[in-house]
């Protein structure tokens, strides 16, 4: 009789142990479908007032409404978006902690930046391309050029022939290489924490040239207060129609779009992700925001993390390729 109770106790016992095992999953699985019950944060690696803050805030506007809860956008500036990079890089793989990207903080900055502190591969799940843009070359009005044509030779004219080039992020570096390696300009790159801080230099005078993002310059540039000289898309930017691009201004099949993406923590749950990739998909197909963007001189992307992992992986080769011819090391 005692053997029998004792043996029931054990069976009876596995049989709970066992419930509590299968119990973790389902916790974990309603937690997913309740998603969101909180406030969302997107965070952005530059200061506001430049493409990344401007498509953050255009997109939690909307995500809101459809996740039906708030989101957020807060700003983590320094070192060329590492800082905030890294941050939602280390953050709680829950869904609740975004990053809105440049394609720099991605694809260049593990080229120019030693001992970068996240794995822009390893450490981020793709949710979508939020959208590409071309720079635009842009100066302060007081700079006597007209054109690119002539901003080459006036970079010829002008001490030690290098213009005094200022940039928010190492891919604007970059870029701005492949135009060095194009025309013959040769610049100084001084870094500022974001394009608003920039433009402030440019119509300051404190720098001679910035390559920009569209959306930065563009108002500035409508407004008579900056001169654009030439997008570096292979057409020309809907926000800007009369500014020709790099190719029209005698430098035949020069393209070098550039992009912004949001991303998620490593290990994000994959629902969690879904309902992300569809949210966002349809906003970045809805008209209001696609008239936005046109405005801005942006093309919306889409929510294919597939071809947008791909392209992370592609950028990171091309832009090593440039850094090399360059003879540029990482700092």
């Amino acid at each position: 009789m005692i053997h029998l109770v004792r043996s029931s106790r054990r069976r009876l016992l596995a049989m709970l142990a066992s419930s509590a095992f299968v119990a973790i999953p389902c916790t974990n699985a309603f937690a997913d479908a309740a998603y969101p019950d909180r406030t969302v944060k997107i965070v952005v690696g530059f200061a506001p007032g430049g493409t990344n803050d401007i498509l953050a805030r255009l997109v939690a506007a909307k995500l809101q409404d459809k996740l039906k809860q708030g989101v957020v956008v807060e700003n983590k500036p320094g070192a060329n978006s590492a800082i905030g990079n890294d941050f939602v890089a280390k953050a709680q793989a829950d869904g609740y902690t975004l990053l809105v990207s440049s394609s720099g903080g991605l694809t260049t900055n593990p080229i120019l930046m030693k001992n970068l502190p996240y794995d822009p591969v390893k450490d981020f799940e793709p949710i979508a391309l939020l959208g590409s843009f071309p720079l635009v070359v842009t100066v302060p009005m007081s700079l006597p050029v007209k054109n690119f044509a002539e901003l080459v030779q006036f970079s010829k004219t002008s001490k030690d022939g290098r213009l005094d080039h200022g940039t928010p992020t190492t891919s604007f570096v970059l870029v701005a290489e492949t135009l060095t390696a194009a025309a013959g300009l040769k610049f100084n790159h001084i870094l500022y924490k974001g394009s608003s801080p920039v433009v402030t230099g440019l119509l300051g005078g404190e720098i001679q040239v910035g390559v920009l993002d569209s959306p930065a310059v563009v108002t500035q540039v409508k407004a008579g207060k900056l001169k654009a000289l030439a997008v570096t898309t292979a057409k020309r930017s809907a926000a800007l129609p009369d500014v020709p691009t790099i190719s029209e201004s005698g430098y035949p099949g020069y393209d070098t779009p550039i992009w912004t993406a949001l991303m998620a923590p490593k290990g994000t749950p994959a629902p969690v992700l879904a309902r992300l990739r569809s949210a966002v998909g349809e906003i970045l197909k809805d008209k209001d925001t696609v008239e936005k963007m046109h405005a801005l001189g942006l093309d919306p992307g889409d929510a294919d993390s597939a071809a947008l992992g791909r392209r992370i992986a592609v950028d990171i080769e091309r832009w090593s390729s440039v850094a090399k011819t360059a003879n540029i090391k990482a700092e």
